[in-house]
């Protein structure tokens, strides 16, 4: 430990035997036990400074959280308290992110009872992203499931505010996760959410351009899925709904994967993929599924074999 840290933990062990003090402090008034339980919010919270400052972010984290029980359940102070809680979430990521997604859930639960929806949404996205990558399991459901019940609840909260661009973000991120992590993949609503998503954007003329991606990776999801009719579905029906679709490279390139597909034309598939690579380069999302789809053709089966793929 080093010099800087060992002198913040020794003041932050002092304020938090003055704070326990002023709890344990007896009186016969209300008002003195509301001013002595603020005295001991405030106190704490000092310790909890001084321990983020030494970099001991578990001690932080775990002071943070007394302040924010104390200004909720004693003193009714729900601003103070969400702050507190989202603070102590953010000790805990670097030491605990199980802890800090106990926290941030305490903060949100204070924020939309208090209609704070906004700052709701943001913890409940970076709860989702907590849960992605480190790999989170609760009450017998995997860290994908997790993420995407939190992204969801995301979005849902940006869509209370109005906030499109990241309501879109977050359904994003459910239908990735519903296609490429959950086991086994759900192919069908990745599908829907894309298309959905891409129907979002013909309604606005700054985003009408993106839609093109979105209705390709909800052919791209019906082809996971191995329905190819269901893909040429698809095709017809973003044709008609965005007459720039069929002439685009999104549009042949979709067009060139059905009609592989359908022929069971690995070498073809093959060209497709390279000479879209070639240009627009293929996200990591898109390289996994169209291996998937590669599987399927090579085996004839449903593509769950893992043995490696090569797209060209």
């Amino acid at each position: 430990m080093s010099a800087m840290a060992k002198a913040q933990k020794g003041k932050a062990e002092a304020f938090v035997k003055e704070a326990e003090s002023l709890l344990n402090k007896k009186s016969w008034f209300s008002s003195s036990k509301e001013r002595n339980a603020e005295e001991a919010a405030e106190t704490f919270e000092k310790a909890a400074n001084a321990y983020k400052v030494g970099g001991l972010n578990q001690e932080a984290g775990d002071t943070y959280l007394k302040v924010g029980e104390l200004y909720r359940d004693k003193l009714s102070d729900f601003s103070n308290a969400s702050k507190a809680f989202n603070n102590a979430g953010t000790c805990y990521k670097k030491s605990s992110p199980s802890d800090a997604v106990k926290a941030y859930q305490q903060a949100v639960s204070l924020y939309t009872d208090n209609a704070r929806i906004t700052q709701a949404a943001k913890l409940s996205k970076e709860i989702a992203e907590i849960y992605e990558n480190e790999e989170i399991e609760e009450d017998g459901k995997s860290h994908v499931v997790l993420a995407i019940e939190s992204y969801e609840q995301a979005a849902e909260l940006f869509g209370m505010e109005d906030s499109k661009s990241n309501a879109s973000q977050c359904l994003g991120k459910i239908a990735e996760l519903c296609s490429a992590a959950l086991d086994p993949p759900d192919y069908l609503r990745a599908g829907k959410i894309y298309d959905d998503l891409g129907r979002r954007c013909l309604s606005s003329n700054l985003l009408k351009f993106n839609a093109k991606g979105y209705f390709l990776q909800s052919v791209l999801c019906q082809l996971a899925n191995g329905d190819d009719v269901g893909a040429e579905q698809a095709m017809s029906k973003y044709e008609s709904l965005d007459y720039t679709f069929g002439d685009s490279r999104e549009g042949k390139f979709a067009a060139a994967l059905v009609e592989s597909f359908q022929g069971h034309d690995v070498e073809g598939f093959s060209t497709a993929c390279f000479e879209f690579d070639r240009i627009s380069k293929l996200n990591p999302w898109q390289t996994a599924i169209l291996v998937k789809v590669k599987r399927s053709i090579d085996d004839g089966g449903d593509g769950s074999d893992d043995s490696d793929v090569d797209l060209t």
